[in-house]
């Protein structure tokens, strides 16, 4: 196995010789598979809620980037305290708020409550996100990190196979409010498997550390620094592909997007697992790469798209992409740090992203307004392209350097 990094690393789990994975592995899936449900269920219908309620396509974007924001600003003190307190806490806070965020959105009938609702509903995804990533990883040995944490990945992926579809035909037969208080019905039954999961003590999980738990630690290794840049270039166009969508498709007449998301999530599932034994075998460099070119060639198609199969197939070559570049990122990372470090090293990696997905979407926002969705989906995708263009050509160099 190419893994670099191996010798920093602690060997996680019990993973069975004929690769079987513990419960709390299918548990934690479970309840990842239910509140990303919630959350991706109003993907394609919030951007129209906006408009319902009296706002614009900036307003799309800032909502989006309060809700990362949100995110944002959680990750660091959660993966910190996931690190010395324990996974499960940190899941279960962040649970609740996940599973309350579509109730927020149904008491929010304009524009500044449901900035609100966004930044509760983000606190939540930042929670549970960056403790969960870490819960699975100290359950995996250190040379299948890839592929444990590829197939974990899979459960948000499935659930957004599903979800938007969802979203779309609730709104039909009922309205944005039934639709809201539905996706958190399926987000509360999320937080009661949360529940079920085991504390510091069960099995292959380890006991947290009192000393545990830092960022400045994390940001020393190299792995998470490098994988920290990755991760920016996929925030903008991840942002934008899910906050501006629904609203390109609208002014081009492309019809609705749930089956759109769904093909994008259902070749994010198929692909993630195989990255992420691509990852453990060649090396994320390779992965990463190939994950961010596939992006910013669809993100550059997306600026001249005008048939709707035509659309349907680039979500396919994103989900493709995005599960690639995903999958080696994460493990990456998980790579590069012990058991003490697993929450901060997670909060890190998506605090970058997070920002950028927040940033990207609010600037690139206001650049729609301005322009059209065409110029802005194409800058996106040279920026994207560009990185990759430095990264292929400097990558040694970058990784000294940092």
């Amino acid at each position: 196995m190419n893994n670099p990094q191996q010798s920093e690393t602690e060997g996680g789990g019990d993973v069975g010789p004929r690769g079987l994975y513990p419960w709390p592995f299918f548990v934690a899936m479970a309840s990842a598979f239910l509140l990303f449900f919630s959350l991706q269920a109003i993907f394609p219908i919030s951007p129209l809620y906006i408009v319902e309620v009296g706002g614009s396509s900036a307003d799309n974007g800032l909502a989006t980037w309060v809700f990362t924001l949100a995110a944002l600003f959680m990750r660091p003190l959660t993966g910190i305290l996931s690190d010395r307190w324990g996974r499960k806490p940190i899941l279960v806070l962040g649970a609740v708020l996940f599973s309350g965020g579509p109730v927020f959105h149904a008491f929010a009938p304009n524009v500044s409550l449901l900035l609100v609702a966004k930044a509760l509903h983000g606190a939540g995804l930042g929670c549970f996100s960056t403790a969960n990533q870490a819960f699975v990883a100290d359950l995996l040995p250190s040379d299948r990190y890839g592929e444990g944490l590829g197939v974990a990945g899979i459960a948000p992926s499935l659930a957004m196979v599903i979800a938007p579809l969802f979203g779309e035909s609730m709104v039909r037969a009922f309205d944005f409010r039934t639709s809201f208080f539905a996706f958190g019905a399926i987000g509360g039954l999320g937080f009661l498997v949360t529940l079920v999961l085991p504390g510091r003590h069960s099995g292959s999980i380890q006991a947290p550390s009192a000393e545990g738990g830092s960022l400045w630690e994390a940001l020393r290794r190299k792995g998470v620094r490098a994988s920290s840049l990755g991760m920016a270039l996929m925030g903008m166009p991840f942002g934008t592909f899910i906050s501006f969508l629904p609203l390109l498709a609208s002014t081009r007449d492309l019809g609705g997007t749930g089956l759109v998301f769904a093909v994008y999530a259902l070749t994010g599932a198929l692909v993630r697992p195989a990255a992420g034994r691509a990852t453990d075998r060649w090396g994320a460099r390779r992965v990463v790469l190939l994950g961010l070119l596939v992006i910013g060639l669809t993100m550059t198609g997306l600026s001249a798209v005008a048939g709707r199969w035509a659309l349907v197939g680039l979500a396919a070559i994103m989900g493709v992409g995005g599960a690639a570049a995903g999958a080696a990122l994460d493990a990456k990372v998980q790579m590069s740090v012990g058991h003490s470090l697993r929450g901060s090293a997670s909060a890190l990696q998506y605090t970058v992203f997070d920002t950028l997905v927040g940033f990207g979407s609010l600037g690139f926002g206001f650049l729609a307004e301005a322009t059209d969705y065409g110029v802005m989906y194409g800058l996106v995708g040279g920026v994207v392209l560009l990185g990759v263009l430095v990264g292929g050509l400097g990558w040694q160099r970058i990784r000294q350097r940092i």
